[in-house]
């Protein structure tokens, strides 16, 4: 076989940059898909790999754009996909008392559950050719703990955990593996958007309320979440399918 393709959505985003960069250094060829075409080209510029990066404008809601892409992706970089990283997610503030709140939620759910759905019925076809593929969907502990102020996001996320599991049983005698990774605190521009700027400001000392949650002693990275997809990516064994890794440094353990 040549060179694995795999397929990274949201790649623009800090968890799709870093585990775009690791899947490259570890041999395959990726094509980083986002829908913002200027945040694809810095992109390029950042991670190079010219003959092995290749950047396409999808938008994950839009069933039409993902079938297209797949298309543009088999031409340019040849049919041998066999991963594929489910990434691309919006987190939305929002409480169930604001009015906005039903439009949020429809547009939080759209991109992080409907989007990964459209991608796993597109690129999954192809892995099926190959007898051969490994899905990866990035959900969050939100999807098993909820979240005040963010229950779209939670539900997204939950309910991309049980699609997994589904999506395990049902590709699984095609040798194509699904699972999930559910990332605790990690330090992204997304959580900018959620935490409490305010309140991190007026906080004494940052490190200490990170020491007191999370046992390692500090907030994740997207390194510690592209470690994982890599070693999911790269796993030989097909035994491996229906898991949901926890990667929180520890945090879902009690405290006295």
């Amino acid at each position: 076989m040549s060179r694995q393709i795999a397929v990274v959505t949201g790649a623009a985003g800090g968890f799709g940059a870093a585990i775009s960069k690791s899947l490259l250094e570890v041999g395959y060829a990726v094509a980083a898909t986002d829908r913002d075409p200027a945040a694809l080209e810095r992109l390029g510029q950042y991670l190079g790999y010219p003959e092995h990066l290749k950047t396409f404008v999808m938008d994950v809601t839009d069933a039409d754009q993902v079938e297209q892409a797949a298309l543009d992706i088999t031409e340019r970089l040849g049919p041998n996909l066999t991963v594929l990283v489910n990434n691309a997610g919006i987190i939305g503030r929002g409480f169930c008392l604001s009015e906005k709140s039903v439009a949020l939620s429809r547009q939080v759910i759209d991109v992080n559950l409907t989007g990964a759905f459209n991608c796993t019925a597109v690129f999954s076809r192809l892995m099926a050719r190959l007898k051969y593929g490994r899905i990866i969907n990035i959900a969050s502990v939100a999807g098993i703990w909820g979240s005040a102020g963010g229950a779209a996001y939670a539900a997204s996320k939950a309910g991309l955990i049980k699609a997994s599991e589904s999506w395990a049983r049902e590709l699984g005698p095609l040798n194509i593996s699904v699972t999930a990774i559910a990332p605790g605190i990690c330090k992204t521009n997304m959580l900018t958007q959620f935490v409490d700027q305010e309140a991190v400001a007026m906080s004494v000392d940052e490190t200490k309320i990170v020491k007191s949650i999370v046992p390692v002693g500090r907030w994740g990275t997207p390194e510690d979440i592209a470690e994982v997809v890599t070693f999911l990516a790269t796993c030989k064994s097909n035994y491996l399918n229906a898991a949901v890794i926890p990667i929180d440094g520890g945090m879902r353990v009690g405290t006295l």
